[in-house]
């Protein structure tokens, strides 16, 4: 999906031939991505512009090839006509876009540490290669060193009802969002008569722990944006805060949008088939990382 596809599907009052607004949409978008870099913030709720200025200079930027000349595209006639994230399916899909643009990290260890937000409490972390080797520190280990684990698969969904996956099958998954989303329920073996829906926490965990790639996360957010057991719960520190509801199961995530990281969870399947929840959020670092503590 290119960024324009993106805009028709955030901005669906636009008409396909009203290239300005498409185009100065467009400019607003590609404003928020690249501030990626910049130092978070407390902020007011996230919108596809936060100034006047910034949406003129990306506009200004894109031009409009027609014959021999390259005519600039005029900004939006006010700051005012952007897209607040309002609902839980435009931040989604705004992070699907971010995600489509973050290639996947090229370290030796995928690197998960889960703490409370305040550094006080914590839940553990591992590294794990891309041949399905891992160690542990914390509960996922024994002891408050790190030791080397029997296995290292990822599950994706409950060891009960999941399926063990490796590095290779999560880059094999589909990139289609609605492909996505049936593969990943095929992939599970509960009843889906007591389930809302059985792709929704297998979703969830790859956007938050698992090491997919970005085609695979940016169609993750996507086929989530379509599911009626996600919704908005509002603007947090770091992000937005959104609530998953499956059956019995619900969990709270913020996502920052902006970096599609999840960066804080009430409740989600861990990548070892397990589960882990609190009644205070858990921090969440995921990387490629070269370095295994000792």
């Amino acid at each position: 999906m290119n960024d324009l596809e993106l805009i028709r599907q955030l901005r669906s009052e636009v008409a396909e031939t009203d290239l300005d607004t498409l185009t100065g949409a467009r400019g607003q978008l590609l404003a928020v991505m690249a501030r990626t870099g910049a130092p978070r913030r407390s902020r007011r709720p996230l919108t596809i512009a936060v100034a006047a200025a910034a949406v003129a200079a990306a506009a200004a930027a894109v031009v409009i090839v027609s014959g021999q000349a390259a005519t600039p595209v005029k900004p939006p006639a006010s700051a005012g006509d952007v897209l607040p994230l309002t609902s839980a399916r435009n931040i989604l899909l705004v992070a699907a876009a971010s995600a489509e643009r973050t290639r996947q990290g090229s370290g030796t260890y995928w690197h998960i540490r889960r703490e409370s937000v305040d550094g006080r409490h914590f839940w553990g972390e591992s590294w794990t290669t891309r041949d399905g080797q891992r160690w542990s520190r914390g509960k996922a280990g024994d002891g408050s060193g790190v030791v080397k684990e029997p296995s290292g698969t990822f599950w994706l969904g409950f060891a009960d009802s999941g399926t063990e996956v490796s590095v290779e099958d999560l880059e094999a998954l589909p990139t289609d969002p609605e492909a996505l989303r049936q593969k990943v329920t095929a992939m599970q073996k509960g009843d889906p008569a007591g389930e809302r829906d059985l792709a929704l926490l297998p979703l969830a965990s790859l956007i938050a722990e698992l090491p997919a790639p970005a085609e695979v996360r940016s169609a993750a957010f996507r086929a989530l944006a379509e599911l009626p057991g996600v919704r908005r719960l509002g603007a947090v520190e770091g992000g937005e805060e959104l609530l998953i509801q499956s059956g019995s199961h619900e969990s709270r995530l913020v996502v920052d949008p902006e970096t599609s990281q999840v960066i804080r969870t009430s409740y989600l399947p861990t990548v070892t088939g397990g589960s882990m929840g609190s009644n205070r959020y858990i921090k969440l670092t995921t990387e490629w990382t070269d370095e295994l503590p000792r």
